[in-house]
């Protein structure tokens, strides 16, 4: 927004005549100015009790210095400014657009392009801010400006004050700024210390404000939204599931387990880039070269990479981890041309690379839903997921590879209750994490007992009923139940018969995690045996559909999530591996974008299967003997070898890439595919 000039306001400041004025801070005023040759610029003067202190210019004309290092990669560009002035001023580029706020504001939460371009604008902007060493320290809505469509970040890096954060200002500026603090910000100590990880925690707060309309730790008062940024788990509503994952990552509490800026960026880039909106090609140059330029950061900062991983070390595991932050990191597969695969074992071009995952599992071994053991119950897998709870108590098991789904979902799973005082519970857009104290605080719950079946709501542990019907469900019998939703509902069927329905409205369980679990009535104890679990996203029961070589014969591609040999499981997801070139043309990506110049680029399914393996399963490699042990036709290896030599050469893919052969839904053998 525009003002006039106030009548204190200067005329001119240096050589730049001022037009207007744009905003005004704590730091001072920003003006729409005006240089000699007339081009708009905007000037950012600084308030007079810091132009007084020594320290203050010497860091302001050093922080100048290097901002203007900055390539201008959906940032304002730094065009001048004088540190010895009378009053400090710095001048950038005029982007001449509304505020990411602003838009908001006016139009309501972004979604689809509009999205994915702002998470990609502002990562790009940080990438190429954080290559020169200069940390943002204020990333928000109100510092995201629009300018062709194309995202610009402004205000970076310069005229911060020296002291701590302090929340002694107005209050609407400490709500709006406090919001999008990392943790460490908000101790005086680790304040004078931030990294390059405090833009990246801001980054999450961001998007999720543009795709909510909220950000993810609202409180109604400063000390409530300091509590929740440093305490509990983000909001973050319905954003797509891979935006999903990204922000959580973002938003982690330890600075140490957030990505970084290119990190971001290579994943919306390269890994998302099938499941994500289409950039405009302006913009998706602009963020490819900041992916360039933001390779090497200096900011020093000691990296360690995912979050939370579940992963199985064992004699004779081989394991690929799949926790909510598995593949952040650029998935860098060299080498090897694109592999044939019968035609019959691709996966569909609709389904490749979608961001809504399925997955199925007959829980009949230690596989997608792990055993584990409570104060409370167990989780054991014996011929079937098996959950237990002590008397007056509840025990849920999670799916270890934290799925997040998206509102539109449906939930299939057999359940036999144990007994008269046991109830089946199905857990759906769950939010918490589970090493949280609270994980159960936040989640839709369907509850299935002997004599009725409820649909409630956990939000901030309290208990919300939503619907109830009484209805016989008998103990020691298997039922088929299932339950599906909508952006606004919930339909829950038993053995093929709806017998409840319930509105869900909850605005901040909009998507999540689905989990198993038992609580008990009466004070008995609990126990639910769970089989055949399928997980879909949409609304659509049949869709996708079982895949045949779950029973039958194939051979296919895959990325392989796990393969435990001594458990007899692996789970894999179907995936087709192009060259550049034609990954390109499939998906109509530039032809000036990296990936175009890989060699083999993986497009996954989205469809992760439990299959169990085979007694003898035969590991095939090539890499002792490329020229006899390599097959010209799949890329694969053909020469049997020992399954410790195997685990040594499966390389870092994260999932590895395999050829699996598949006879009667079992897997007997997993070759090696050529990728050096």
């Amino acid at each position: 927004m525009v003002d006039p000039l106030h009548p204190a306001d200067p005329e001119f400041i240096g050589r730049y005549r001022l037009l207007s004025r744009l905003g005004a801070g704590g730091m001072g005023a920003v003006y729409l100015g005006q240089d000699p040759h007339g081009r708009l610029v905007a000037v950012k003067v600084i308030r007079p009790e810091y132009a007084h202190d020594p320290q203050y210019r010497a860091r302001f004309r050093s922080e100048v210095n290097r901002a203007r290092q900055v390539p201008p990669f959906c940032t304002a560009e730094v065009l001048d400014a004088d540190p010895d002035h009378e009053t400090p001023y710095l001048v950038v580029e005029y982007v001449d657009g509304p505020s990411l706020s602003e838009v908001v504001a006016e139009n309501g939460p972004l979604g689809g392009g509009s999205l994915h371009g702002v998470a990609v604008g502002v990562a790009s902007a940080l990438a190429a801010i954080h290559g020169v060493g200069v940390i943002h320290r204020d990333l928000k809505p109100r510092n995201v400006l629009f300018a062709l469509g194309i995202p610009k970040v402004i205000d970076f890096g310069i005229a911060r004050p020296l002291e701590p954060t302090s929340f002694h200002t107005r209050a609407e500026e400490v709500i709006g700024t406090l919001a999008y603090m990392a943790p460490e910000r908000l101790d005086p100590e680790t304040d004078r210390l931030i990294s390059p990880a405090v833009d990246v925690f801001a980054w999450g707060v961001v998007v999720t404000y543009a795709g909510t309309g909220r950000t993810p730790f609202a409180g109604d008062t400063p000390a409530v939204t300091a509590a929740r940024i440093l305490t509990q788990p983000p909001r973050v509503g319905d954003l797509p599931p891979y935006l999903a994952e990204l922000v959580g990552a973002a938003l982690e509490k330890d600075p140490e387990n957030r990505p970084t800026a290119p990190e971001l960026l290579d994943r919306l880039l390269v890994s998302g880039a099938p499941s994500a909106p289409p950039l405009p090609p302006e913009l998706r140059r602009e963020a490819e070269a900041a992916q360039q330029s933001g390779r090497y950061p200096t900011g020093g900062q000691k990296r360690t990479r995912g979050r939370r991983r579940v992963a199985w070390i064992a004699a004779g595991a081989l394991v690929a981890s799949a926790g909510v932050a598995a593949g952040l990191g650029l998935r860098d597969h060299r080498g090897g041309d694109e592999v044939r695969t019968p035609e019959s074992a691709k996966p569909s071009q609709a389904a490749a690379g979608t961001d809504r995952p399925a997955l199925f599992d007959p829980l009949r071994t230690d596989a997608a839903f792990t055993p584990v053991t409570e104060a409370t119950g167990a989780c054991a897998i014996r011929k079937g997921l098996v959950v237990t709870a002590k008397a007056d108590s509840s025990m849920v098991c999670g799916e270890y590879a934290h799925l997040v789904f998206p509102p539109s979902q449906n939930i299939g799973v057999t359940a036999t209750l144990g007994n008269d005082t046991s109830c089946a519970t199905i857990w759906f857009r769950a939010t918490a994490d589970e090493d949280e104290p609270n994980y159960l605080a936040d989640a839709y719950r369907v509850v299935v007992c002997p004599d009725e079946t409820h649909l409630t709501s956990t939000d901030a542990a309290a208990d919300d009923p939503i619907a109830t019907v009484r209805r016989p469900t008998t103990a020691g019998v298997p039922h088929r139940i299932l339950v599906v939703t909508t952006d606004r509902g919930a339909t829950v069927s038993i053995d093929g018969a709806p017998v409840l329905q319930g509105e869900l409205t909850e605005s901040n369980l909009l998507s999540g995690r689905v989990m198993l679990g038992t609580e008990t009535k009466r004070g008995g104890r609990g126990q639910v045996t769970f089989t055949d679990a399928q997980l879909r996203s949409g609304p659509d029961p049949s869709v996708p559909p079982v895949p045949v070589f779950t029973t039958g014969d194939a051979q296919l591609t895959a990325g392989v999530w796990m393969l435990y040999e001594d458990h007899r499981l692996a789970i894999v997801e179907q995936a087709e591996y192009l060259s550049g070139k034609d990954y390109c043309r499939r998906y109509a990506v530039a032809a000036s974008s990296p990936k175009c110049a890989k060699t083999t680029v993986p497009v996954y399914s989205g469809l992760r299967v439990t299959l169990p393996v085979a007694d003898g399963l035969k590991y095939l490699d090539y890499r002792k003997s490329p020229s006899t042990c390599l097959d010209p036709a799949t890329h694969a290896g053909t020469c049997q070898v020992s399954r410790s030599v195997f685990s040594q050469m499966t390389g870092a893919l994260d999932p590895w890439a395999a050829l699996l052969t598949i006879r009667a839904g079992k897997v007997v053998s997993v070759a090696h595919l050529d990728y050096h």
